[in-house]
């Protein structure tokens, strides 16, 4: 299984990975690369995934997203995350992957960029999000096609492009 991810620039990338290690290492979680997970699960062969995003890929340019608000809830996927502006950049590659990928999937997207995978008491979780100040744009620059596996551990960036 496969999932497309939107990730940042190289000065985002480093801002967003070092708050998400910091919360990995006090809390004993998986640390992981940001990303905000734009398609997911595909089941088809990876040549065919590569075709498709090197196709969508071109056809995008590099974009800005504004964060909304950081939000926590009860799924392990957005234990605490932060809450993503639908902008039209974002509608218009999701529109784009949806078409491409004719295969019915029950994938919902809703943009946010996760800081932490671990199912924490919600008080803990409020905590959390206090104590974060965290910038409110971020400059998404690549398409990334991602092997997934149940283990975050396991996940690995099969390839990147780059947008315009």
């Amino acid at each position: 299984m496969y999932a497309i991810w939107l990730t940042f620039s190289k000065n985002d990338r480093k801002y967003l990975k070092n708050i998400i290690n910091n919360i990995a290492k006090k809390y004993n979680a998986p640390k992981f690369e940001p990303h905000i997970t734009v398609y997911g699960l595909i089941d088809l062969e990876i040549n065919v995934i590569k075709k498709i995003i090197n196709k969508i890929s071109d056809n995008h340019n590099v974009f800005v997203t504004k964060k909304i608000k950081i939000q926590q809830s009860n799924d392990l996927w957005k234990t605490i995350y932060i809450e993503l502006e639908y902008g039209k950049e974002l509608k218009l590659i999701y529109k784009n992957l949806k078409e491409s990928f004719k295969d019915p999937i029950k994938y919902q997207f809703n943009p946010h960029l996760s800081l932490i995978y671990k199912i924490l008491p919600t008080k803990e979780k409020i905590k959390i999000i206090n104590q974060l100040d965290i910038k409110n744009k971020f400059k998404i620059e690549e398409m990334a096609i991602l092997k997934f596996f149940p283990e975050i551990e396991k996940w690995k960036i099969i390839k990147k492009y780059d947008l315009k």
